[in-house]
């Protein structure tokens, strides 16, 4: 005895149906966003490490002020001044800022020195003049001679650049030509009435 066409084809018919019904609802599902371009994300002060030519050098001067008030008065000007201190030692007395945004507009002379020399080791491309980017200050005070005290301030600068391996945007550093350091130890001064030594 043969089996009726319906009845053969309903299970087929059946299956198609719950299928087309899972794909409807797969496609009403929602999709998450795209996650951030990592390779532009501000780097933290554990990244790998910096290259040699772009590492800024410290600008020290040494005050009257004793180093207990004068860290208290460097904490106190960051915050001020568009600096937030994001990492702090107490102990040591050193305070890194978060990275905040700069204009080469601001200064009357340039900010950066050139970049580091492409080569084996270095595929970063960089332009040669910067006009924006990144900066974020690093302080250290330390006791001085006769009750005085020692600032101790570098920039790390951030600017973008162009891996040319990964064919990347990349935030690259930059050595700081000092020119952010003064200007804020400029600052610093004015608002505490710091004596030089």
């Amino acid at each position: 005895m043969r089996a009726s066409p319906r009845r053969t084809l309903a299970p087929v018919l059946a299956a198609f149906a719950a299928a087309c019904g899972a794909v409807s609802f797969a496609q009403e599902a929602p999709v998450p966003p795209p996650p951030p371009p990592a390779e532009l994300a501000t780097p933290s002060s554990a990244d790998q490490a910096i290259h040699p030519d772009a590492v800024s050098s410290f600008q020290v001067r040494a005050y009257t002020l004793g180093a207990k008030r004068l860290w208290n008065g460097l904490l106190q000007v960051l915050e001020q001044s568009g600096y937030p201190p994001e990492e702090i030692e107490e102990k040591g007395r050193r305070v890194k800022t978060s990275f905040v945004d700069f204009n080469s507009r601001d200064y009357s002379e340039a900010v950066a020195d050139p970049p580091p020399r492409l080569g084996p080791g270095y595929h970063i491309l960089q332009m040669n003049v910067v006009k924006q980017g990144k900066v974020s200050l690093e302080g250290i005070v330390t006791k001085g001679e006769d009750g005085g005290s020692v600032l101790s301030l570098r920039a790390r600068i951030l600017v973008d650049g162009l891996d040319q391996v990964k064919r990347i945007r990349v935030l690259a550093d930059r050595r700081s030509s000092g020119v952010i350091e003064s200007d804020f130890m400029r600052r610093l001064e004015d608002q505490l009435a710091l004596e030089r030594r």
